[in-house]
């Protein structure tokens, strides 16, 4: 069993819950994640299973869409509901619309963003949620991150709603915070909903509910995606069948198909089946076996 598994996770359910069930419900070891969704959010999870697993690293440099629900005046020591409020803020006027909309204007486009102090990034190889914890004191650097679209669905004060596109490494947590501040009111993120990871959508997903009637052995291939799909914006590159021995054993290949160096291309037998990625030597003129999978057999 290979492939991509969209599941609609529901909210106090861990990444890694969903992982295991999975793993229990289809007897196998190989499953993982393409990119954490913390405990208090929900919505689209990609579950990769067999090969799928080595495709990782593609879900998490996609670009992701969110919509949160922001609570102005107030601020907490996680930047969300599950953090103890801080001191609190000296009452101000609640924001106008007007206001609302020009201070988002700020967080569009490449920005600096600090991250969250309770977040997994390592600081000395320890998680800086684990330093903060053990009662250090963490100060983390501002990130270069991009929002391709950042949208206002809903204001009544002090409930705030909005729809965000967004690259790899954006913490909404760190966008509540910071909205918060530049309103004067200090803010949090209180809901989180995981709508789109790169091609893949929401409303694709399986619910738990759907999957504990459904998901087994037996029909993960009526279930699943896949594994190229999470490869799609890769060129693809069909190899001649007198080249395929070569290429499950790891050896360079050629084939008509030239590109630039060290590009990659989704590699196809023949007969249409996906058996890996190539890389492009452009000196030597053949494409080197970068993933290999057997398709078959």
């Amino acid at each position: 069993m290979h492939g991509i598994l969209l599941v609609d996770k529901p909210r106090g359910w861990t990444s890694h819950d969903v992982v295991a069930w999975v793993r229990s419900r289809l007897g196998l070891r190989s499953v993982g994640h393409g990119g954490t969704l913390d405990p208090a959010a929900e919505g689209l999870l990609l579950i990769l299973v067999g090969v799928a697993t080595r495709l990782a690293q593609y879900a998490i440099d996609a670009d992701k869409s969110y919509i949160a629900h922001i609570v102005l005046g107030v601020s907490t020591t996680t930047d969300d509901l599950e953090g103890e409020p801080r001191e609190s803020q000296p009452f101000v006027s609640p924001p106008s619309r007007a206001a609302i909309a020009e201070v988002l204007e700020r967080f569009r486009g490449t920005i600096q963003q600090v991250p969250p102090a309770y977040s997994a990034i390592k600081v000395a190889g320890t998680a800086a949620y684990r330093r903060i914890r053990r009662g250090d004191r963490v100060a983390l650097e501002p990130r270069t991150v991009t929002v391709h679209g950042l949208e206002l669905l809903h204001y009544d004060y002090p409930d705030l709603v909005v729809a965000i596109d967004c690259g790899k490494g954006f913490y909404v947590r760190a966008l509540a915070r910071d909205l918060g501040d530049a309103l004067g009111t200090g803010g949090y993120l209180h809901g989180l909903v995981r709508t789109r990871i790169g091609r893949f959508h929401l409303n694709q997903a399986w619910t738990i509910t759907d999957l504990e009637r459904t998901l087994g052995p037996e029909t993960w291939p009526l279930l699943a995606q896949h594994p190229d799909a999470l490869v799609q914006e890769l060129p693809p590159l069909v190899l001649p069948n007198a080249q395929l021995t070569a290429w499950y054993h790891g050896a360079p290949v050629r084939c008509s198909v030239t590109a630039s160096e060290g590009s990659l291309a989704r590699a196809y037998a023949a007969d249409g089946d996906w058996i890996g990625l190539a890389r492009y030597d452009a000196l030597r003129k053949h494409w080197h076996p970068e993933l290999v999978h057997r398709a078959r057999g």
